[in-house]
């Protein structure tokens, strides 16, 4: 099934936003779990993405990692590594707590952008004001979105939709001068 989005309308909605918030598994890791005969689980993360929450953060965005599963050390150790403070894990309402933290942030939804790829992301990407959905989401979450992503969860999404939102507001390239001249940790 084909989603062509009005690419000029994502633009004028990326410029808007003040707080991105995203799932973890199977947007910042891949659709892949791995686990030892101990069952033990693992996920990789991309790189690249963190680059794209820290690029957002360093530009005056909130992040905030939403999550329906329980906690896992990666998810945990990522956002930690990342210094983000809003990590929230098992989640049953995601719109509800994307509510909440716009109340602590005195936002609206137009000001809030959301990045998912399954079901329990479909609920606050029809209220936000810029829905992203990955390029491997399901197809439900691909017809809500304002936004598809060319790269898959877990390979690079994060990291395109942080040059997205940064290009729409007029500061990537300021920040591609920043980074390669000082560079970023």
């Amino acid at each position: 099934m084909l989603f062509e989005k009005d690419i000029a309308s994502a633009r004028e909605r990326a410029k808007q936003v003040r707080l991105f918030a995203h799932d973890i598994h199977g947007v910042l890791t891949t659709n892949n779990l791995f686990c030892d005969v101990e069952g033990n689980k693992r996920y990789g993360f991309w790189h690249m993405d963190g680059f794209g929450d820290l690029s957002l953060t360093a530009n005056d965005i909130k992040i905030a990692y939403l999550d329906t599963t329980s906690i896992d050390g990666e998810g945990l150790f990522r956002a930690k590594e990342l210094k983000l403070d809003k990590y929230y894990y098992s989640i049953a309402d995601k719109a509800a707590k994307l509510q909440e933290l716009m109340g602590e942030m005195g936002i609206d939804y137009g000001a809030v952008g959301y990045l998912g790829c399954e079901l329990s992301d479909i609920a606050p990407m029809k209220k936000v004001g810029f829905g992203v959905a990955t390029a491997d989401a399901i197809d439900e979450v691909k017809a809500v979105a304002h936004y598809v992503t060319n790269c898959a969860g877990g390979k690079g999404a994060m990291r395109e939709i942080c040059e997205f939102i940064l290009s729409a507001m007029g500061k990537w390239d300021g920040w591609v001068e920043k980074v390669t001249k000082m560079g970023y940790k």
